[in-house]
């Protein structure tokens, strides 16, 4: 015979245990975004600034990569910071949210 414990049903997830895994999900798309988005930029800044790739980078190429890493990234937050000020708004009258 099974043992009872083994034969039991797993319990069903309330509103509590859904919204927690939403925010789970959410929360690893968000750091599989973050992974995605550095990776491009680390490309697009690489192919730019480093024209003789060798052991070590020298100073400019080094400075090159701070400043573009730097524009990409608060571009990147003014996207992000307009988007959800517009998805915001639009829930606020009534329109779907962009969520």
């Amino acid at each position: 015979p099974v043992p009872r414990s083994v034969r039991r049903r797993p319990r069903r997830m309330d509103d509590k245990d859904i919204d927690q895994a939403k925010l789970q999900v959410q929360g690893q798309m968000a750091a599989q975004y973050i992974q995605e988005v550095m990776q491009k930029i680390t490309e697009k800044c690489f192919q730019k600034c480093i024209v003789k790739p060798g052991a070590k980078l020298d100073d400019s190429e080094k400075v090159c990569m701070a400043k573009c890493m730097d524009r990409y990234l608060d571009a990147m937050a003014l996207v992000t910071q307009t988007w959800f000020a517009r998805a915001k708004a639009t829930a606020a009258e009534g329109g779907p949210g962009g969520f």
